[in-house]
């Protein structure tokens, strides 16, 4: 099982600055406790505990005469309280304060006797009272809350709130400083990614961050050169392969009438068929980039689309106006709807969904339909589910992979999923945008 770590850069460093840190404070922290705090509890306590012994047995051999003056004195100078059998503390209850562990231990091995410390409360301010026995009786030593002036939880509270104030600050510095050119970075592969250039990136910072981004400038530079040497290849191939073409349909037309007509008809076929791969070989090779948005009614485009051919159902229904590369979303509804006929027999539905922040255009056939594991493979060019050369059941492969660049470079998506009772839907979907109002 993976270990269950942030996803983001940020909550990585965050994560490794809150272990790294934490232990480090921990372990100071018990350092300090063990060396320096607990010597000084041990020696505060067990003088408080002598103190309050001494007290008690010095109050209980004083004349009655004395022992209210004496007992005022220890209060107003000590913040010591001795209270005797005829008025002991009332409403006594257990209170939890890490001083009174020690305190307890400390008069617990003076006196070779467990000895137990209550609390109460008294004018609002909390007391600690411990039972004491003399010649003369018991007599109770108590001190208030404040004589203690420590206050644990509250320091506690201040370290703990500094302490992450620090780690989130420094995290936000470090994953700054490291986020910031890996953003621009995956920005810019996005860029490339949908066939386009992106300016070049800052070659400055850290030597790694700079390696970094020199060579992907490099990379993104030999990617466009690339595909421009792939246009040029691919209409160079075209016009040597269209001039045999051209000759070879001038030398049908010549020959004579004679001549076997389904023969020649055959050939016809074929050199259309071959027409027409190269013209979309061609289209495959041209900059297939992102071109100018404007507002467009889906509805009419997709109505332009189909046009009067056969097999369509399409209710157009009001309209709905966004803006979007017009050219490349026709050739994509194109494709995918010259793909659909192909496939099915029976009629193909185009409906669209203009009712959501992102509209949707559903292409519905009732083919054969497409196994879940080729869905990403038919966006390959040249591959195709029927694998025969027959142009009339297999197609050429390209239609899929044209829509396919088209959509990411105009920043549209393209799914194709199972239809209920048989067949495919093929949805495109528009990025997320607020509606255009009509003129």
């Amino acid at each position: 099982m993976r270990p269950l770590l942030p996803r983001s850069l940020f909550g990585r460093v965050v994560l490794t600055l809150v272990l790294t840190f934490g232990s480090f404070t921990v372990i100071s922290f018990a350092t300090m406790v063990n060396y320096a705090l607990r010597p000084v509890v041990q020696r505060s306590t067990a003088d408080l505990g002598a103190l309050m012994e001494l007290s008690a047995r010095t109050l209980v051999q004083l004349p009655e005469d004395l022992r209210d003056d004496y007992r005022d004195k220890l209060l107003s100078e000590y913040q010591l309280w001795l209270r005797t059998e005829r008025d002991p503390p009332r409403q006594l209850e257990t209170y939890f304060f890490p001083y009174l562990i020690r305190l307890s231990q400390a008069l617990s091995h003076r006196l070779d006797r467990y000895v137990q410390i209550d609390s109460n409360r008294i004018d609002g301010e909390r007391w600690f009272w411990i039972s004491l026995n003399t010649p003369q009786g018991k007599v109770w030593a108590g001190f208030p809350r404040g004589r203690i002036s420590t206050r644990p939880w509250e320091g506690l509270f201040v370290i703990s709130t500094c302490a992450l104030c620090l780690l989130l600050v420094t995290a936000a510095v470090i994953a700054n400083r490291v986020t910031l050119p890996l953003t621009r970075l995956s920005q810019a592969a996005e860029e490339v990614a949908k066939g386009r250039s992106p300016e070049p990136l800052p070659e400055g910072g850290p030597w790694e961050l700079a390696d970094l981004a020199r060579q992907f400038n490099a990379i993104s530079q030999q990617v466009h050169e690339l595909l421009a040497d792939r246009t040029v290849l691919l209409a160079g191939i075209s016009h040597d392969l269209r001039t045999p073409l051209t000759r070879l349909r001038l030398a049908l037309e010549m020959l004579p009438d004679d001549m076997d007509v389904e023969l020649k008809q055959r050939m016809e076929r074929d050199i259309d068929e071959m027409n027409t791969q190269i013209s979309q070989a061609v289209e495959m090779g041209r900059s297939l980039g992102a071109g100018e948005r404007q507002s467009t009614d889906l509805v009419a485009l997709i109505g332009e689309v189909v046009g009067n051919r056969p097999r369509i159902v399409w209710l157009p229904i009001g309209r709905c106006m966004q803006n979007v590369n017009a050219l490349a979303l026709r050739r994509i509804l194109g494709n995918l709807i010259e793909n659909a006929l192909r496939y099915s027999q029976t009629a193909v539905e185009v409906r669209i969904d203009c009712k959501h922040q992102a509209p949707a255009i559903f292409v519905l056939d009732r083919g054969s339909g497409i196994p879940k594991a080729e869905r990403e493979a038919v966006f390959r060019p040249f591959y195709r589910l029927e694998h025969s050369r027959n142009r009339t059941t297999g197609g050429s492969g390209l239609g899929l992979a044209v829509a396919s660049q088209l959509a990411v470079s105009n920043d549209l998506e393209i799914r194709l999923d199972s239809r209920d009772g048989g067949g495919t839907v093929a949805t495109v979907r528009l990025a997320p945008q607020p509606a255009v109002e009509p003129k």
